[in-house]
């Protein structure tokens, strides 16, 4: 016994500083001078719509962003509590605001969409779950999780515009954590719960000492690749869903046919709905109305397609399941007590921590990134405030025995886009952002709808059928990759000659045809190793490749594969590359 407890200590104490070095807590954190933006206190106020000027607008974004702003670049590690109450000091003054501009047309057809976006994975996840983990976790924790995280986060946190959810990488990790639960005879919600409390610990030191501030670290290499792995998981599992459909000699040829053509139908609806904005008929107001309801829309279209052809060819669609009550999955209290574990059980508990750590630092960090550097934002984001209240989140969820959630990548980003105002424009035919309903109505709303589907929704919802739900996934996974200059360059690797480079694209006239199709490639590679082991039996290692997008990037720079030049116009300017110089805001 001693012997094994020996080897707990060296794995928990190994793996630490692991983690500490991993995630920056190991760094130098020299005192610097950190430049203070508070776009609020610069800001001319309007009801419902802050204007901050140019130049305030402008750092307020940079140190949003990429945390790079202000002279002197910003130490890893902070003293205790200065990232947090700097993010307080820049969003506190637009807390009010945030739900001023939430009451509109558009806040509510964000939130129709993202509701059945949301639901639907919740319960699939929750499906897989509880085959996973042999009944004890299942579709009730998953959606109690989304929405008491949603709703505490969509309240307290920095960047409302992040939306909380399970992700494929967690409830892989939490099949793992049964299957060795089951092996050694461990308590499974004991060691879940004090793994989860680690983590949350592991999470608070990070808020703490400010060590997102890696995120200055990541830059559109690496945001745009994950995201484009994301939005093609999308795409690739709803149509895989009813592909294998046609292979199943359980579902007949005429239930499989019928559900690859509602789930068409409901897909088409939707582009062509939001579409119909870009159109030139009707009045400009009524154009955006209808095509921020399109997906709304296309489900009823969907839904009503369905019963048609069952009707009309004596069939029924497979149909949203949701759980009959609030009780848990298995008999068990809600509160796991915690105390009840052996000792040596807490102490392990720390081994597998900082993986965990790692997964939801990745996932919230790239995920909260990609939303502060969507075009049309005017507020700051806050990392450190976000990576707190995610801190007490999952020590909460751990302990209630509910599955871990973080920004999700999709469903974020969706949010945004639902949220975001665009013209086109004429002279290149591309999109052009105008302006960002910045809210926290739409978070709050959504996850309190999720939370009251399964007392109040339960009838009306059993009734859409899943092939509908997964044309609006598969349009979901589509709507995520616009605007991906990542993707739109994929296609411009297959050109030969450079006089044949579309014209509305910016990088036309910045960087040779060889260099796009060298850095691209470069991407591609990256995408299609974690999209390989992301379907393997390595697939935990997945957090760590996404951390390594960085590395890749700044190997490229300074290796010399690229002019700091041609990284300007493909990429962002990250401070290992050879000259950079940093801008004062």
């Amino acid at each position: 016994a001693s012997s094994s407890r020996s080897t707990v200590f060296n794995v928990v104490k190994m793996q630490t500083a692991m983690t500490m070095n991993t995630l920056g807590l190991g760094l130098d954190a020299r005192p610097a001078m950190r430049s203070r933006v508070v776009a609020a206190k610069s800001a001319k106020a309007i009801v419902g719509t802050p204007v901050v000027g140019k130049p305030v607008q402008m750092a307020a974004r940079r140190a949003a962003v990429t945390v790079r702003a202000g002279g002197n670049p910003e130490p890893i590690v902070q003293a205790p509590f200065v990232g947090i109450k700097d993010d307080l000091a820049n969003r506190g003054p637009l807390y009010i605001d945030d739900f001023k501009q939430g009451i509109s047309p558009k806040s509510l057809a964000s939130v129709f969409f993202l509701f059945f976006a949301a639901l639907a994975p919740a319960v699939a996840f929750g499906a897989v779950l509880t085959s996973a983990t042999a009944g004890m976790l299942g579709a009730t924790e998953v959606i109690l999780a989304t929405a008491i995280g949603g709703v505490l986060y969509a309240v307290l946190c920095g960047q409302p515009m992040s939306i909380l959810a399970s992700t494929g990488s967690v409830v892989t990790y939490t099949a793992i954590l049964y299957t060795t639960c089951a092996q050694y005879g461990l308590p499974f919600f004991g060691t879940y719960a004090w793994i989860g409390i680690w983590t949350s610990v592991l999470l608070m030191i990070v808020a703490v000492t400010s060590s997102s501030n890696l995120v200055r670290f990541f830059t559109k290499f690496t945001d745009e690749t994950f995201a484009a792995l994301v939005a093609c998981i999308f795409c690739v599992e709803s149509a895989k869903k009813i592909i294998m459909m046609f292979f199943n000699p359980s579902i007949s040829s005429t239930l499989a046919m019928g559900s690859a053509l509602t789930a068409l139908v409901t897909c088409g609806s939707a582009i062509a709905i939001s579409n119909f904005k870009r159109s030139p008929y009707g009045p400009e107001g009524v154009r955006n109305l209808i095509g921020d309801f399109a997906p709304t829309f296309a489900i009823a279209i969907g839904c009503v397609f369905g019963a048609w052809l069952a009707g009309n060819y004596g069939f029924s669609f497979d149909a949203l399941s949701l759980p009959a009550s609030l009780a848990p999955s298995m008999a068990r209290p809600w509160v796991t007590d915690i105390m009840a574990v052996p000792n040596w059980v807490k102490l392990a508990a720390l081994a597998p921590a900082p993986a965990c750590a790692i997964l939801l630092y990745m996932d919230q960090n790239i995920t909260t990134r990609l939303v502060n550097a969507s075009k049309g934002l005017k507020k700051p984001g806050a990392y450190h405030l976000d990576m707190f209240w995610l801190s007490l989140i999952t020590a909460v969820t751990s302990i209630c025995g509910l599955p871990w959630i973080c920004a999700s990548t999709v469903h974020s980003l969706t949010h945004v886009k639902s949220l975001t105002d665009v013209k086109q424009d004429p002279a290149t035919g591309r999109e052009e952002v105008t302006g960002v309903t910045e809210t926290r109505w739409t978070p709050l709303v959504l996850n309190l709808l999720i939370g009251a589907s399964i007392i109040f929704l339960k009838d009306i919802l059993g009734q859409i059928p899943m092939c509908v739900l997964s044309g609006i996934f598969f349009y979901l996974g589509l709507a995520a990759m616009r605007g991906n200059e990542f993707l739109e360059r994929v296609g411009m690797t297959l050109i030969t000659d450079p006089a044949k480079m579309p014209a509305s694209s910016p990088l036309t006239k910045s960087v040779s045809l060889p260099t796009l199709k060298k850095f691209t490639i470069m991407q591609i590679a990256c995408l299609a190793v974690m999209w390989w082991i992301k379907g393997s039996p390595a697939a935990m290692l997945f957090p760590i490749l996404i951390a390594a997008l960085g590395p890749v990037r700044i190997v490229a720079g300074k290796a010399g594969w690229f002019t700091q030049e041609e990284l300007n116009a493909l990429d962002e300017q990250v401070e290992t590359d050879p000259g950079y110089v940093y801008q004062a805001a």
